[in-house]
This record gives C-alpha cells, sequence and structure tokens, in this order.
C-alpha cells in the first residue's frame, strides 16, 4: 500500500512539474506563429500528392515533410520536379520495416525532436487524404493560429468529403457535400514535444488544448480524437477525402503489389467497411474572387508542363491497382468471401460487381 502511495504521489509530482513546465514555456515563446510546418507520411499516393502540396502552400504553411514508404508507384518521381519549392521527401521504409510500434505515430513524435524543426513556431500533422481549410480564403494557416491567441495545441474538426462518381476530382470544388464529423486533427506548438501522442492528439496533461473556434478543447473519448460536431465553424476545418470515388477506393484496397494470392488469403486492406454511398449530407459553396485566386494559384500549379508526365503516370498507377482488385475479386477463394462482402457494400461499379458475380459462380455460392 506505501509502495502504491509513492508511486502515485511520484506521478502527481511529475505531472505538476510538467504542467509548470509547459506554463513557462507558454510565456516564454511568443504566441506569434508565423511559420508553421505540415508533416505527413504517405503511401502509393503519387496522384494526390501535388494538389495537396499546393493546397497547403497556398495556405502559408512555410515547408512540407513527406515521409514515404512501401511506394510501388511514381511518387519518388516527383522529388526532382518539386526541387524549387520547399518540399522534402523522407525515406522511412526502414521505421515501417522494423519493430517500431505505431510508426507512423514514431515519425510524428520523432518530428519534435530534429533540430530543423526547432526554428518553425508549429508543426501540423496530416494524411494526404486531409486538407486544412480555412473558412476565409483569404486567411493562411498563420493567420487563424494568431487570431486564436495563445495556446498549446490547436484542434481541427473533420469534414468528411462525399464524393462517389467522377475520379481524380479537385479536393476543394465550387461545390461539394460533406458530413460533419467528430474527429479532429491537432496543431503543436514545438515547445510542446508529446510524450503521449496519437495521430489525432496527445494525451499530455497540463497543456492549454482549444478548439478552432478559440474555445478549451472538450473531448468526448480518453484518446481526445473527438469532439462533439461543431453547428458552425468558425476559423477552419480539415476536409477529410475518406474514399475519394468508388473507382479509386477499390483501387486503393490493393495491400502491396501481388502477383498471386498470398497462402493467408486475398492481398487486399481488411480495415476497410465498404463504400459510404450516402452520408447525412450538409452542402457547402464556395464563390467570388478569393475562391477564383485560389483555383487560379492551384490550376497554374497543378497543370505546369514540368509536372504532366508525372501526373499521367501516376493516374495509371491506380487504374492498374483497380483491375488488380478487380481480377483479385474475380479469381477469389471461397475462404475469401466474407472479407469480399464486407469490402464491396456499397460498391455499385458494373465491371466490379461483374466481377464478383462471376465469383461466385465460379464458387458455387447460392447469390
Amino acid at each position: 500500500m506505501i509502495a502504491k502511495n509513492f508511486v502515485r504521489m511520484l506521478k502527481d509530482v511529475n505531472a505538476k512539474k510538467k504542467a509548470a513546465a509547459q506554463y513557462f514555456n507558454r510565456l516564454l515563446k511568443s504566441n506569434k506563429n508565423e511559420n508553421i510546418k505540415l508533416i505527413a507520411v504517405a503511401k502509393n499516393e503519387s496522384p494526390y500528392l501535388l494538389e495537396w502540396i499546393f493546397h497547403h502552400l497556398y495556405f502559408g504553411f512555410k515547408e512540407i515533410d513527406i515521409y514515404y514508404n512501401g511506394c510501388t508507384d511514381n511518387t519518388t518521381d516527383l522529388i526532382p520536379l518539386l526541387a524549387d519549392f520547399p518540399v522534402n521527401f523522407i525515406n522511412c521504409d526502414d521505421t515501417f520495416n522494423g519493430e517500431v510500434q505505431a510508426p507512423q505515430v514514431y515519425v510524428y513524435r520523432q518530428a519534435f525532436h530534429l533540430t530543423p524543426n526547432k526554428v518553425f513556431d508549429a508543426l501540423l500533422f496530416l494524411d494526404i487524404d486531409e486538407f486544412w481549410v480555412p473558412t476565409d480564403f483569404t486567411q493562411t494557416i498563420s493567420d487563424v493560429c494568431n487570431n486564436v491567441g495563445a495556446f498549446d495545441t490547436l484542434s481541427f474538426q473533420w469534414r468528411n468529403k462525399l464524393e462517389k462518381q467522377s475520379k481524380f476530382t479537385p479536393a476543394i470544388e465550387g461545390e461539394f457535400s460533406y458530413e460533419p464529423l467528430r474527429q479532429v486533427k491537432t496543431l503543436y506548438r514545438t515547445y510542446v514535444s508529446p510524450a503521449q501522442l496519437n495521430p489525432h492528439n496527445t494525451l499530455d496533461e497540463g497543456l492549454r488544448q482549444l478548439f478552432e473556434d478559440g474555445s478549451p478543447l472538450a473531448p468526448l473519448n480518453d484518446q481526445k480524437s473527438q469532439v462533439e460536431v461543431a453547428d458552425n465553424v468558425k476559423n477552419a476545418y480539415i476536409l477529410h477525402r475518406k474514399e475519394r470515388s468508388e473507382y479509386e477506393y477499390i483501387a486503393m484496397l490493393l495491400r502491396g503489389r501481388p502477383v498471386t494470392q498470398q497462402a493467408e488469403g486475398l492481398p487486399l486492406k481488411a480495415n476497410r467497411e465498404g463504400f459510404k454511398p450516402n452520408y447525412k449530407c450538409e452542402t457547402i459553396t464556395y464563390s467570388g474572387e478569393d475562391f477564383d485566386a485560389y483555383r487560379a494559384y492551384m490550376n497554374q500549379h497543378i497543370n505546369e508542363k514540368r509536372f504532366t508526365t508525372f501526373q499521367k503516370e501516376a493516374q495509371e498507377h491506380v487504374n492498374n491497382r483497380y483491375q488488380l482488385v478487380r481480377d483479385l475479386i474475380e479469381n477469389a477463394e471461397v475462404r475469401d468471401k466474407q472479407l469480399i462482402d464486407r469490402l464491396l457494400r456499397g460498391v455499385e461499379l458494373p465491371d466490379i460487381l461483374l466481377a464478383y458475380n462471376k465469383f461466385q459462380e465460379e464458387m458455387n455460392i447460392a447469390k
């Protein structure tokens, strides 16, 4: 009993020390956030990299690090093409192929300790299917952070974009539908260096954690990854392209580059629950000079001649993966039916349904 009380006392003392250190960090550091860095982990996402990069450069991120791993597409062909932009590509195959638990979070945590990152005021970690979007297109990431005031972390809420039909569409269109969600992604002051971290937030105590509207963060779960859905977003949100089109959803189901079926079953991602055809949707419309300026910038950069071949080959990788997934479904084994049924929930693509029907006929599975 005495030992337990002593351990508890030590934990309380350490927590108070850390809270005090964070308090003084906040006092000593300027509240201004002029230099903000964006960090991502990417795997086989070459068709989407240019848009994601230029979108965030447009909204004021000073530098971008992309840690790529396990890429079988043409991701690395983009490196020399972006040599004159503040974008760094870092190969992290060793991290993802090693014994590190939760390698994505490991990459995030290490970023706080890298000397080149110390010059930045804050870091934001996003996936390539996540876009930081201000409600006012004249505002940059620095403007939004500075308008909020003093904070250690600042969290932005997800909006899941509904996009079913057209493939390779722009993330930000003049009008689109979305589903507001509870999930958040979080920006950190660089002095925070969290000990407990997940892809959405830090679990450290003693921090001044704010929501995007400047109010104290009120998480709904222990992981601090969800909050009540906001009726109106004041400053900015995270546009999440969860599945993109049905076509792209099918293509991204491929795990690796299979030649034959593996002994353990289909080389498809088992952590997907199907294509969600309908959301509880709201519609957002963008127009006016500010949106036109954004779209002109995006079109000018993405359509540069130097990127033409890269983009064409990148999209061809998606087409190839799509065909591989279709063939895998058609030639699957009976043991794979449960997985296929789950992955194809909500999918209405005729050639995928045809492949599924052929699979059932070949295996003599009753429809």
